[in-house]
């Protein structure tokens, strides 16, 4: 059964991703979303603000950190996604 994630997600297919937590990039950046699910990854605390998720290493075409999953889309794609985790 497809899911909507699924097709958010596709340019991550097959990738090893790295579970990390999110600090911002640069001062003017405050938070990331999951590229699956759109959930919000912050330094900041809030109702449904992640902390932790995966996101892609230094051979991803646009670099380490550019691109994150929430912990719940990781479990829920793994495997139809092909994604591994380091």
């Amino acid at each position: 059964m497809s899911d909507w994630r699924t097709e958010n997600a596709k340019h991550l297919r097959g990738l090893t991703l790295h579970r990390r937590r999110w600090t911002k990039p640069r001062d003017d950046w405050d938070h990331d979303h999951c590229v699956g699910c759109q959930a919000k990854f912050a330094e900041f605390d809030g109702p449904e603000i992640q902390h932790e998720g995966f996101t892609t290493g230094a051979d991803y075409k646009k670099g380490a950190g550019y691109e994150w999953v929430c912990r719940q889309c990781f479990a829920d794609l793994q495997s139809e996604m092909g994604w591994s985790a380091s």
